[in-house]
């Protein structure tokens, strides 16, 4: 209806260069107001969670565009503008707009393993990677979170994550692969906390 009304040209001053428009950003997690938020693409991520009334707690992490997208720590997050370009700058993207604000009390092995969990029930079985490398990934996680994990656990999650990157006839392996790899990545240190 905007573009009807106003035309193109003011669409498209919405928002930043190459990310014009506004987004629905769906804010959950440890914010005040949980909800749905639209703005213009390239609104920073503080002035969305100031919109949300803030950070309940410290920061510690952000997905920034649902649980298919890389995890950024907090430092990562700072600064960032919600857009398309920026987020892949970061070493994200922006997805579906679904952000998740994690605190301090957040344990990334738990949401890692919450995670691989929904897509290991949600694979459709028809390719071996996305089939048994979810399922194998979920009992990895399982084991590390319930303290009965080694060191060569987390490295074989990696090592999976980046076999599965690629190799899945749909979109579903990556979707899994990327943000397990970066959480146990970015928050190693927390998954050898578990392991003996």
């Amino acid at each position: 209806p905007y573009i009807i009304e106003h035309g193109a040209a003011a669409f498209m001053r919405m928002g930043t260069a190459n990310n014009f428009g506004p987004k629905i950003f769906g804010i959950s997690g440890h914010v005040r107001r949980p909800g749905t938020y639209e703005y213009p693409l390239g609104t920073p991520l503080e002035n969305l969670l100031e919109a949300a009334g803030g950070v309940v707690g410290e920061l510690k992490a952000v997905i920034g565009g649902g649980l298919s997208v890389p995890i950024l720590t907090a430092r990562e997050a700072a600064g960032l503008a919600m857009d398309y370009d920026s987020c892949l700058k970061r070493g994200t993207m922006l997805g579906s707009g679904g952000i998740m604000v994690m605190n301090e009390t957040t344990s990334i092995p738990e949401v890692a393993l919450r995670a691989i969990r929904f897509y290991a029930h949600e694979s459709c079985g028809q390719c071996t990677p996305c089939r048994q490398g979810s399922h194998t990934v979920e009992k990895l996680l399982e084991r590390i979170v319930s303290g009965l994990g080694t060191r060569a656990d987390i490295d074989l999650v990696l090592q999976l994550c980046g076999r599965i990157k690629g190799s899945t006839l749909c979109p579903t392996g990556e979707a899994f692969a990327m943000p397990i790899e970066a959480m146990v990545t970015k928050f190693r240190g927390e998954f050898e906390a578990l392991v003996g």
